[in-house]
C-alpha cells in the first residue's frame, strides 16, 4: 500500500497535502480507478489564499479595448448554450519532485493530474457579442483569488492571458459544472476558464473579468512564472508553458512492491496536449525491450488521458524495473529524461518502478 495516502475515517485513499497556505493537494493517483476522476479526488492547485464569493453581487465582465463592455451574472450565463467536453488537466509542476538536481516549489510527485467531464458556455459564444478593437492582441483572464506574492509588496490577482488564437479560443470554455456537479469551490465555483491540451494554470478559477489589451501581457503568474528557465533568475531566454507535454505513469505496481510469479496486469494512464495518444509501450527490463500495451479507456479522443493495461507473465524472480512510455498522434515520445529546467516545469520523463520478485522456497 503507499504510505503516502492520508486515509479517511472509512479507509478510503484522500487528497494527499502538498502545500498548507495556500493549500495544494494532490490526487491518490494510484488509487483512481475509473476514467473520469471524481470531484473529491481532483488535484487542487492554489496560488493564493482562497477568494469570497458573494452571488448576490458577483458578475462576469468582458471589457478593454472592446467597442461595447458587457456583464452578466451567474443566472444569465446559465441560460447560454452549453457543451460538455472530457478534458485533461496537469499541473505543469507534476512530477516536479523527481527533477534531478532538486527544484524549489510544490513537490509534486504523480498526482497533480486528472480528467473530468467540463460544462459550460463556449468562450467564443461569449466573444462573438463583442467587438474586440484592432488594437486588441490579447485576452487576460482575472480571478477573484488574491494575495500576496513573495516576491512582491502589494496584493494580485490571479491572471492569464491567452492569444487572439481562433483556433485556441474556440476550443475554450467558461465552465459552470464539473462532472454534472456546479463546479467545487475549491475548483473554481463559480465559474472556470478551460483550456483543453494547456497545462493547468491556463484554467483560471474563480473568473470574474476577462479584458482584452493592446500589449502583451506581463504579470506575475505569466511573466515571473510559468516560464521555462535554464538558469534561476535568468529570463533572458524565458520560454512560455503553454501545452502539455505527452506524458504516463504506471499506477501499478506501486514502488517497492513486492508481487510473487505469475500472471499480472501492468496498469497506467497516458496522455497528451494536442492530439492522442496512440500507444504505450512497457519494458520490465530496465528499457531493453519495449512492448505495446493495450488502451483501455471508453474514449481515446483528443484531450483526454486513456487508461492502459499490459499482461505480464513472471516466471522468474529477482529485482525489476517497469518502464512506462507514451507516443502521441503528433510523433511526440516521452523522453528518458526531460529536460531540467530551474522552476521544474513540464517533467514528462519516463516513469520507472522498481519492484521486487521473491524466490518461492518449498
Amino acid at each position: 500500500m503507499n504510505q503516502d495516502l492520508p486515509r479517511s475515517i472509512n479507509d478510503k485513499p484522500g487528497l494527499i497535502p502538498r502545500q498548507v497556505m495556500p493549500e495544494n493537494l494532490e490526487s491518490p493517483i494510484n488509487n483512481v480507478l475509473t476514467w473520469v476522476t471524481p470531484n473529491e479526488l481532483f488535484y487542487t492547485r492554489s496560488h493564493l489564499t482562497y477568494p469570497t464569493i458573494d452571488m448576490h453581487s458577483w458578475r462576469l465582465s468582458i471589457g478593454g479595448e472592446v467597442s461595447r463592455p458587457l456583464y452578466f451574472n451567474y443566472e444569465q450565463l446559465k441560460q447560454m448554450p452549453q457543451v460538455d467536453k472530457f478534458v485533461t488537466i496537469e499541473c505543469s509542476g507534476n512530477k516536479r519532485a523527481m527533477f534531478e538536481p532538486p527544484v524549489p516549489g510544490e513537490q509534486w510527485k504523480l498526482g497533480a493530474v486528472g480528467n473530468a467531464k467540463w460544462t459550460g458556455v463556449p468562450l467564443t459564444f461569449l466573444l462573438d457579442q463583442i467587438k474586440p478593437k484592432d488594437t486588441a492582441v490579447e485576452i487576460v483572464f482575472t480571478g477573484a483569488d488574491s494575495g500576496i506574492r513573495p516576491d512582491m509588496d502589494t496584493p494580485v490577482n490571479f491572471e492569464r492571458s491567452l492569444p487572439l488564437d481562433k483556433t485556441l479560443l474556440g476550443e475554450c470554455l467558461l465552465a459552470l459544472k464539473m462532472n454534472d456537479e456546479p463546479i467545487p469551490y475549491k475548483h473554481g465555483f463559480p465559474l472556470r476558464l478551460i483550456v483543453p491540451g494547456w497545462y493547468g494554470m491556463a484554467h483560471v478559477k474563480w473568473v470574474t473579468q476577462i479584458g482584452f489589451v493592446s500589449n502583451p501581457f506581463k504579470g506575475p503568474f505569466q511573466a515571473i512564472d510559468y516560464v521555462y528557465l535554464t538558469n534561476e533568475g535568468d529570463y533572458s531566454n524565458a520560454v512560455p508553458v503553454t501545452e502539455m507535454k505527452v506524458n504516463s505513469i504506471i499506477t501499478w505496481p506501486s514502488k517497492g512492491e513486492i508481487i510473487h510469479p505469475g500472471q499480472h496486469s501492468v496498469r497506467g494512464l497516458a496522455w497528451t496536449g494536442k492530439g492522442t495518444i496512440s500507444n504505450v509501450e512497457i519494458s520490465v527490463d530496465n528499457g531493453m525491450s519495449w512492448n505495446v500495451a493495450k488502451l483501455t479507456s471508453p474514449e481515446h479522443g483528443q484531450y483526454t488521458w486513456t487508461f492502459w493495461e499490459y499482461a505480464w507473465n513472471i516466471t522468474n524472480p529477482g529485482h525489476y524495473f517497469v518502464l512506462a512510455r507514451a507516443h502521441d498522434s503528433n510523433g511526440n515520445v516521452q523522453p528518458k529524461a526531460a529536460p531540467w529546467n530551474a522552476k521544474g516545469y513540464g517533467n514528462n520523463s519516463i516513469h520507472t518502478v522498481a519492484i521486487t520478485i521473491p524466490q518461492i522456497l518449498h
